[in-house]
């Protein structure tokens, strides 16, 4: 193990496999890094308890080659929440789940296996933020930290931790790292210690930062609120104004404070839960990261504090994006947005503009069968998801699917899944189907699916019960869309569509 610190726990392990999904549990925390050996066909446990919202980001890398490695992460009802195996194969075949934020307060398994009975030594990464660490800094040496900007005098204690104080009203400063590298998307922390003032003090994080007059700022309050602005040329640019959060405790004088860059999205992280998120209209780019400092503005005075540590992810990226999510957890609409912005699938602070709570269609006929859904909006680039119970009779093969950039009908795309396991994404114009996503797979005896398109005017994204099953090649189209039945044959098919969402790029 690699100890991060303060976020690591110090744990002497001895894995004993007994079957795959089976080995002894191995407690870990977020912060940890562990290496580990598999034989043929076995599988490791590990398991960390995590708060609802908790982000954090799964690594397995191969350290000898021979491993092929595949991760997975489960809930305490052994539900998979996760996964991954190659993520940029074949260039490589090590396993990354980037920036997953937990859908619940649960003790979490994390299952460490080889591909097809694969052996090897293997490094598990258990990581705030993103999945690659760039730094983590527990010496604090001052030397390292310069002055970045300030309207008074800060004074830097001489002693092992870094201290600071600062005086005075509505007083402001900020530091950076000299030795962190810049970025453009990234995590950025620290552990604040005993924050003090007579009065209210304000305490966070500078990223972004290019120079004095241009930065991204983070403030939390001593009254447990947080905000978030741009200094653009000396401008203060509000992004988030004084907001708050039920996990985040006023008047704490020791918590971790995170902010994690993503494109235009940012999530703020208070003791690694994210307790709000903001986004920015202007172009990322990248910059410094620091700590930042204010007095409070109505009764001024001394305040002080200490950083015990910091630290810096990044993610990993291949052909310059940000790794391609192989899953999309379901999730609340507010949520999914949040998710997709914070992948770059989406962009950021665009939210859920529609729900149609319940909806259905029925046919008995072979073809396509549709039903226009807020026909009177039409829609280009976006995101749509819909949770499907599929009612069709055991003698044929019906299906559901939901109708997108529909002109009329003749002229769509369809998105669908049948009784059978037939799955696909094809563009009608006039009598037939383009070619386009087509699979099986062993049919759901449930018959209730999750669907969710992500289109813009280059591709169309598929995911079908939260898995990565195709992309499409597009062009800029708008429409309607709607819920249809999809039947390869004549039988009686029912299709109930529930909390149908559609998230509007363009507007």
């Amino acid at each position: 193990m690699k100890p991060l610190g303060r976020l690591a726990v110090c744990i002497a392990f001895a894995l004993v496999i007994v079957s795959p999904l089976r080995a002894q549990d191995v407690r870990l925390s977020l912060g940890d890094i562990v290496d580990g050996s598999l034989a043929p066909g076995e599988a490791h446990r590990y398991t960390f308890t995590a708060l609802e919202l908790t982000l954090a980001s799964i690594r397995v890398e191969s350290l000898d080659g021979r491993l092929d490695p595949v991760v997975e992460i489960f809930d305490s009802g052994d539900v998979l929440i996760d996964s991954s195996d190659d993520y940029d194969y074949p260039a490589t075949r090590d396993a990354a789940i980037q920036a997953l934020v937990l859908p619940k307060t649960s003790t979490y398994s994390i299952v460490v296996s080889g591909f097809a009975g694969s052996s090897g030594d293997y490094r598990l990464y258990v990581l705030p933020g993103f999945d690659v660490l760039e730094l983590h800094d527990a010496t604090m040496d001052k030397n390292r930290w310069q002055v970045a900007y300030s309207d008074t005098a800060i004074d830097v204690s001489e002693s092992s931790m870094y201290a600071v104080e600062l005086e005075g009203f509505a007083r402001s400063a900020g530091v950076v790292a000299d030795h962190f590298p810049q970025a453009q998307d990234h995590y950025f922390q620290a552990n604040f210690h005993e924050v003090t003032s007579s009065a209210d003090w304000n305490v966070g994080l500078l990223f972004r930062y290019v120079d004095n007059q241009n930065f991204h700022r983070l403030l939390m309050s001593k009254t447990g609120f947080w905000r978030l602005d741009r200094i653009d040329n000396g401008e203060r640019v509000q992004l988030k104004y004084w907001s708050t959060h039920p996990a985040i405790r006023p008047g704490e004088k020791d918590f971790r404070l995170g902010i994690l860059a993503s494109g235009q999205h940012f999530d703020v992280v208070y003791n690694g839960q994210v307790v709000g998120s903001a986004s920015d209209s202007a172009e990322p780019q990248a910059g410094a990261v620091g700590i930042a400092m204010r007095t409070d503005e109505v009764s001024g005075g001394l305040m002080s504090f200490a950083v015990l540590d910091t630290l810096l992810t990044l993610p990993t990226r291949v052909g310059g994006q940000l790794l391609f999510p192989q899953r999309v957890v379901e999730r609340q609409t507010y949520l999914m947005a949040r998710d997709l912005a914070r992948k770059q699938l989406a962009p950021a602070g665009r939210n859920v503009g529609f729900v149609q709570p319940q909806s259905s269609v029925r046919h008995v006929r072979p073809g396509v069968t549709h039903v226009g859904i807020a026909s009177e909006r039409t829609y280009e680039q976006f995101a749509l998801g819909a949770s499907i119970a599929l009612d069709a009779a055991a003698a044929g093969n019906g299906g559901c699917g939901i109708i997108f950039h529909l002109n009329d009908d003749s002229h769509y795309t369809l998105a669908y899944v049948t009784r059978d396991g037939d799955f696909g994404v094809s563009r009608r114009s006039g009598d037939k189907f383009a070619p386009g996503i087509y699979g099986k797979r062993a049919p759901n005896d449930d018959a209730e699916h999750y669907l969710l398109v992500i289109a813009t005017d280059e591709v169309l994204h598929y995911f079908l019960d939260e898995i990565y099953v195709g992309s499409l090649k597009s062009q800029p189209r708008t429409g309607s869309i709607g819920i249809a039945v999809v039947n390869y044959e004549a039988v009686e098919t029912v299709c109930r569509f529930t909390d149908l969402w559609v998230q509007d790029f363009d507007i």
